[in-house]
């Protein structure tokens, strides 16, 4: 069955690309300054396009690993043991997801920053209420690229909170069920073996105790046994197994004593 499209998902990634979009033309224009502004060969703004192209490297590259990173975070193990927490930590930013987005980031926090600090104008708000121009050059320039580290988590959590399984969590619970069908299907051969056992134990037991009737010195208890066991058989072949005559066997199944 296919799944329906994660609407809270596909918002976050369009911000996210707003975003980085904003933030395109300030990486360019600090590109840009590392290249010669005059037109150059053929009348072709290279420094302009150069500049352009480094931004779009960047700043593509900030969403790419960021998407890779929030896959890798959504992939984090189960951890039961040891230092749950430093072990997921470890596993979802010690890896080269992380390192080559702080790498980008990095890049794109300057540009924005010296942007920031290149046109920044001064704020009433600086002097009335003594706050440095660092501040705000820092919240509405160097900062904003340092989102794409919280956008990996905030992706990374929206899939889990949203009931994603965990492969490995998922067939160890089929496992378990499994397990747990099987246990019960042996626990119930083993009762009906037991029964089983039972009723051969008492079986046998009656069985003996006829044997040792049917075998018994007094002629009586062997006449008894034998047409408890044998009712339908007639006086004279019950006479014959208890080795006794028919007359008497006749007077012991009258309730004499054959006496």
């Amino acid at each position: 069955m296919k799944r329906p499209p994660n609407w809270t998902n596909l918002l976050l990634w369009a911000i996210y690309l707003a975003l980085l979009a904003v933030l395109l033309p300030h990486t360019a224009w600090a590109f840009g300054r590392f290249e010669s502004p005059s037109a150059g060969w053929l009348d072709v703004p290279w420094g302009l396009i150069t500049g352009w192209a480094a931004a779009f490297a960047f700043e593509a590259a900030i969403a790419a690993l960021t998407h890779k990173l929030a896959k890798h975070i959504e992939s984090t193990p189960r951890y039961t043991a040891g230092r749950v927490w430093l072990r997921r930590i470890s596993y979802q930013y010690l890896n080269a997801y992380a390192g080559g987005l702080l790498v980008a980031v990095g890049v794109s926090v300057l540009a924005n920053f010296g942007h920031a600090v290149e046109y920044g104008r001064e704020f009433a708000i600086y002097g009335q209420y003594r706050i440095p121009p660092l501040l705000y050059s820092l919240a509405f320039g160097g900062i904003l690229p340092l989102v794409s580290l919280l956008f990996a988590r905030i992706l990374a959590n929206t899939v889990e909170t949203e009931g994603d399984a965990n492969p490995e969590l998922t067939r160890s619970k089929q496992t378990i069920r499994e397990l747990q069908t099987e246990l019960q299907t042996t626990r119930a051969r083993l009762t009906e073996a037991d029964a089983r056992a039972t009723t051969a134990e008492q079986r046998f037991a009656a069985a003996g105790d006829l044997v040792a009737r049917l075998f018994a010195e007094e002629k009586r208890q062997r006449i008894l046994a034998a047409a408890e066991r044998w009712p339908e058989l007639p006086a004279a072949s019950i006479a014959i197994i208890a080795s006794s005559s028919p007359g008497y066997v006749s007077e012991v199944l009258k309730g004499g004593d054959g006496r």
